[in-house]
């Protein structure tokens, strides 16, 4: 029996999810013009993870004046050290994607794939580089290093969870062991339920701190204490939002040829192979249309 892997189906079986309005989508979207507001994005994002230790270290620079214990907090040369590491890996992937542009502005195919897949994993830097950062404070803040770890360990199994759940849904519609339908649903009644339960343990938390130590900012408790988990929901939004995209893309990418015979697009409309960019885009509106027809 074939094994079900997410990215082991057969082109036949691939659109079951690829549909009609995503190769459209991902045509509409493959022109150079496009490409270089969307790499300029991926730049600004990636070097926000990076930016993220120099703000926390301004922030906590002088540790009197918070309203948290200030025994916790890492030391400024620590935050350095942090920012360095996380700058010199996001130049690195910074020039991965203007390598990347650089190759799909001669393919001129498949571009949203790398665009989504670029874009997810800049999100996903500067949100880990942000609950990383925001460690220090919310370790002081609940006066425990222990819960340093335990944010750290409840960040990745939440991650492991809601992509193994995503990834499951996909896997059911690539081989048709369940309608096509919105991927997500399932997902999304499971964070929505944890992201609540875990926002209700944290109000709890903070309201035993007040009743025991007088501590009166009580909005601002709540926000230093869950810092990091708020700053890893935005990765997961990012993976809930994009994860049925980039599958899509990948298969698109994989079976090119295939999807190119199917639909009925010229090899100049499809790869841009001997023809401007401008005159391509005009040729693929003009098949577009008269798909709609």
């Amino acid at each position: 029996m074939k094994s079900k892997r997410l990215y082991g189906a057969s082109f036949e079986e691939s659109q079951n999810l690829v549909d009609k309005e995503f190769v459209i989508k991902s045509l509409k979207e493959s022109s150079n013009k496009q490409d270089n507001g969307r790499l300029e994005g991926k730049i600004f994002t990636f070097l926000l993870g990076p930016l993220m230790f120099k703000v926390m270290r301004l922030i906590v620079k002088d540790r009197n004046e918070l309203a948290i214990s200030s025994r916790l907090i890492w030391s400024g040369k620590t935050f350095d050290i942090l920012f360095y590491i996380t700058l010199i890996l996001s130049i690195i992937f910074i020039l991965e994607s203007v390598f990347c542009k650089v190759q799909y502005s001669k393919q001129k195919v498949n571009r949203e794939y790398s665009y989504t897949t670029r874009i997810v994993a800049a999100l996903s830097w500067f949100c880990i580089c942000g609950a990383v950062a925001f460690l220090s404070a919310t370790g002081s803040a609940l006066n425990s290093v222990f819960m340093e770890y335990f944010y750290v360990a409840l960040i990745i199994f939440l991650f492991w969870f809601i992509n193994h759940q995503l990834n499951q849904n996909i896997v059911n519609i690539l081989y048709h062991q369940e309608n096509k339908k919105d991927i997500l649903s399932k997902a999304e009644k499971i964070t929505n339920s944890i992201s609540k339960y875990v926002l209700i343990l944290a109000a709890i938390w903070v309201l035993i701190r007040a009743v025991i130590t007088g501590y009166q900012d009580l909005i601002g408790a709540l926000a230093m204490d869950t810092a990091p988990l708020l700053m890893a929901c935005f990765m997961y939004v990012g993976v809930y939002i994009y994860k049925q995209d980039i599958v899509q893309g990948y298969y698109l990418k994989k079976y090119s040829e295939q999807y190119r015979q199917l639909y009925g697009f010229s090899r100049e409309e499809w790869y841009g192979v001997r023809i401007k960019d401008d005159e391509r885009m005009k040729l693929i509106e003009k098949h577009l249309k008269e798909m709609e027809d």
